[in-house]
């Protein structure tokens, strides 16, 4: 049998296998899914990730992938200091080489743990955390130094479809996470607990929601009571919004920790921004909810007028890239909890500061005073 004919069976093999996926594995009747069309595609796609299907072979992964990208899709991702890793792509191609295979020669079978994936028919989002070893760099993070070694990884994912395909997808992960894993601690230790992060304290499934036990008029709901939340906190609030419990759970980004009330969320978060970053205004993305569960990307524009998170003031406008979930109580039109990621390094480097020249002893976590 020739090389092509191999080649070619291969793809068919990989494609009924994929085609497998999408039409039973995920469907509640029968044999089409019926959650929203964003969630199907994607949980579908994302079983040929998780599982590493062609992982390492360009014309059958793209092959596959074209399943459920559009032929112009975009892939947004962290800002990284080599301009062909990571960053911004173009074409499924163009991702494979950027950030798919980056990310596979640095970590070793990743495990990946959704705690909420909310989609709309044309929106979706999930907020994952991701288990594995190092045994490579990522980006100019120097992941090869700690081969072996386990590493614990937090990412976000927004997404806005094209007909019955993804268009457009912001990836997000938290690189200053990945650098305390790397053996560095490039920001100042944090006061409240920091790379913790849980599933939703409800029983709504893991991950949350279930799509087809959700009550349609909840999502709507729920969207105008985050979006009123967004923007106080960010905008024109000087405190924490009354739309959060007393007793909220907060699971901020690697630098600013986890807060369990809203004093902790008011003094570790809110207040340092306000104070490090004037002039502050809110770039929507995706807002997306289904059912208690909500998610919103975008960028806090700002100044750089005043300290933050162990910088100081650089006088220079900034833009802040974030990622929120919550888990909204509709009926008692309250927030117990909250998800953020921030691109911390990338945010830093629109000011001129650099966070990637930190890997050096002065900066490695046996010689902090706190680890």
């Amino acid at each position: 049998m020739g090389s092509s004919t191999k080649m070619k069976l291969l793809f068919v093999a990989l494609l009924c296998i994929s085609s497998s996926v999408f039409g039973t594995e995920w469907g509640d009747v029968g044999d089409a899914c019926v959650d929203p069309k964003a969630k199907c595609v994607i949980r579908a796609m994302d079983d040929m990730i998780a599982n590493r299907v062609a992982w390492d072979n360009k014309t059958a992964w793209v092959a596959i992938m074209e399943e459920f990208f559009t032929e112009d899709m975009i892939y947004d991702t962290n800002y990284n200091p080599i301009e062909d890793e990571l960053n911004n792509s173009t074409g499924i191609e163009t991702w494979f080489y950027q950030e798919h295979i980056p990310f596979n020669l640095a970590f070793d079978n990743v495990t990946f743990n959704q705690l909420i994936f909310a989609s709309e028919e044309e929106t979706a989002t999930t907020t994952t955390y991701g288990k594995g070893r190092w045994k490579g760099d990522i980006g100019t993070i120097p992941g090869s130094e700690q081969f072996g070694a386990e590493v614990t990884m937090r990412i976000f994912d927004f997404y806005i479809m094209n007909e019955d395909k993804i268009f457009y997808n912001w990836m997000l992960l938290d690189f200053v996470e990945l650098m305390y894993y790397a053996g560095y601690r490039v920001l100042p230790k944090s006061g409240l607990r920091e790379g913790w992060v849980q599933a939703p304290a409800a029983m709504d499934g893991i991950p949350a929601p279930i799509s087809r036990l959700v009550d349609p008029m909840d999502g709507p709901n729920a969207k105008i009571l985050v979006e009123e939340a967004l923007l106080h906190d960010i905008v024109y609030g000087e405190g924490p919004s009354d739309l959060w419990n007393e007793d909220m759970s907060w699971y901020g980004p690697f630098g600013i920790g986890f807060a369990n009330n809203k004093e902790d969320y008011e003094i570790h978060y809110l207040k340092p921004l306000r104070e490090g970053i004037s002039d502050r205004q809110v770039e929507i993305n995706v807002l997306t909810c289904e059912g208690a569960y909500c998610g919103v990307n975008g960028f806090i524009h700002g100044v750089h007028t005043g300290p933050w998170l162990g910088e100081e003031a650089t006088n220079l406008p900034i833009r802040i890239r974030f990622g929120f979930h919550y888990r909204v109580d509709v009926r008692s039109k309250v927030i117990p909890e909250g998800y953020a990621l921030f691109d911390i390094p990338g945010a830093f480097h629109e000011v001129g500061i650099n966070l990637f020249d930190r890997f050096t002893p002065e900066y490695a976590v046996e010689n902090s005073l706190v680890l």
